[in-house]
């Protein structure tokens, strides 16, 4: 069985739909879905948004489930000039080696990744956050799903696809939009928000079209890894 993460639904769901035989376990706000995808037995887990969240279920998931390997990935801030929206970037530092070897091959820019506690809002935190990192991508779980996958031996393969580009702030502070605490957007204070910050609608019409992209160029190269992976995977 291969472990397929990503923080929230609205990152997993072209490839939930692609799963066959799909049944689902967990909470509806982060469910557990399994089901085949490319010929392999896959299992979709969702962390919740942010290291507390993904500490507590991924390790959870961890405890009842032993996976051939895990692949973490969702969304992520560029940090590089280079990186466009939708670009895919494979994390050299929280990846297993072996297994990063076993795709290197496919379509994506291999570099640092940054798990960081605080969503990174604005373009000039992105610039001080890669001058002092080196980093190119941010998120806010792939650390904590690292480590836990690292405790139990468990290959690892972490990628994000480019939601937000370094020159751009989000258009909608994430305290507005989403509720840290139940894990799950919040619609009608994000409907107020922007009827009382006119300016913002335009910026966060943007955002939601890049998001769209990701999500789009993500689930393209999910089902282009798992296809890749051999039968044998490796070891750590």
């Amino acid at each position: 069985m291969i472990a397929l993460s990503f923080a929230l639904p609205e990152e997993s769901k072209a490839i939930v739909r692609s799963l066959k035989g799909a049944t689902r376990l967990g909470p509806s706000a982060l469910p557990i879905i399994s089901g085949t995808l490319a010929g392999r037995h896959v299992v979709v887990v969702h962390s919740g948004m942010g290291m507390t969240s993904a500490t507590e279920r991924i390790g959870a998931f961890l405890d009842t489930h032993s996976p051939r390997t895990f692949i973490a990935s969702g969304f992520g801030g560029g940090l590089s000039s280079e990186l466009r929206i939708g670009d895919i970037v494979m994390s050299r530092n929280f990846s297993t080696p072996a297994l990063l070897a076993t795709v290197a091959s496919l379509p994506a820019r291999m570099g640092a990744l940054i798990t960081t506690r605080q969503v990174i809002e604005t373009a000039e935190q992105k610039k001080d956050l890669a001058r002092h990192t080196g980093a190119i991508v941010v998120d806010m779980e792939t650390a904590a799903i690292h480590r836990l996958c690292n405790a139990r031996s468990i290959p690892i393969l972490s990628l994000r696809a480019i939601s937000d580009i370094a020159s751009q702030d989000l258009p909608v502070p994430a305290k507005v939009w989403f509720d840290s605490a139940r894990q799950r957007p919040r619609p009608l204070p994000l409907i107020l928000h922007l009827a009382t910050h006119p300016g913002r609608i335009a910026p966060f019409a943007r955002f939601v079209r890049g998001v769209n992209q990701a999500r789009g160029a993500l689930t393209g190269f999910l089902l282009s890894t798992l296809a890749s992976l051999p039968d044998d995977l490796p070891e750590k």
